[in-house]
């Protein structure tokens, strides 16, 4: 079967093993992992011991939680980027076996906050890492590049890779083309 929160497409088996898992739990416990989850999408941390809390009281380890967030989080963000109406999405999830109280829940708090959660989407759709430091050493091989840039959530993380001389003569071309298209597309 093919679903829109899915883009269109057949459910992954991993995201159906944790809609079983996700039937299994206490209303109130579904709900409060489904808010978690919503909020960690809008910029709030995640409450591990919370979490932790909640594995212990629904008999899970923490790994299993850790996959219920997983599915919830997909399903949220996929159903955002797919402009999945709520019903729809709580019709596919039943379809799935989601019980439909469980369903229901979701489906309410993805209508609460579907216009942040969109907003929040397209925000971090344009976002790119910024550049701290960038390093080019020539090599026997081509250019060791070596790059620093700090990631979404605001760490700084290091990549290094090499490249071939004509890899970056085509990199260089490539970037020059973007630059002349973006100009265009934004005259000062």
């Amino acid at each position: 079967m093919k679903f829109r929160f899915c883009g269109g497409g057949d459910c992954p088996d991993w995201l159906l093993m944790q809609i079983n898992t996700l039937s299994a739990l206490s209303i109130e416990h579904f709900q409060e992992l489904s808010e978690a989850v919503a909020q960690s999408l809008l910029g709030s941390e995640l409450d591990y011991g919370r979490m932790r809390d909640i594995a212990k009281e629904a008999g899970l380890d923490m790994s299993e939680i850790k996959a219920c967030l997983s599915g919830l989080n997909f399903t949220l963000k996929s159903g955002t980027r797919h402009g999945v109406a709520a019903d729809e999405l709580g019709a596919e999830l039943e379809q799935l076996g989601l019980k439909s109280r469980h369903a229901a829940r979701l489906t309410a708090i993805y209508s609460e906050r579907r216009e942040a959660l969109t907003t929040a989407a397209a925000a971090g759709l344009l976002r790119i890492a910024v550049p701290q430091k960038i390093n080019a050493t020539p090599t026997g091989q081509g250019v060791l590049l070596d790059l620093q840039a700090k990631d979404y959530g605001g760490r700084l993380r290091q990549v290094e890779f090499t490249m071939t001389r004509e890899q970056a003569l085509l990199m260089l071309t490539e970037l020059k083309t973007v630059q002349k298209k973006m100009e265009k597309l934004m005259p000062e």
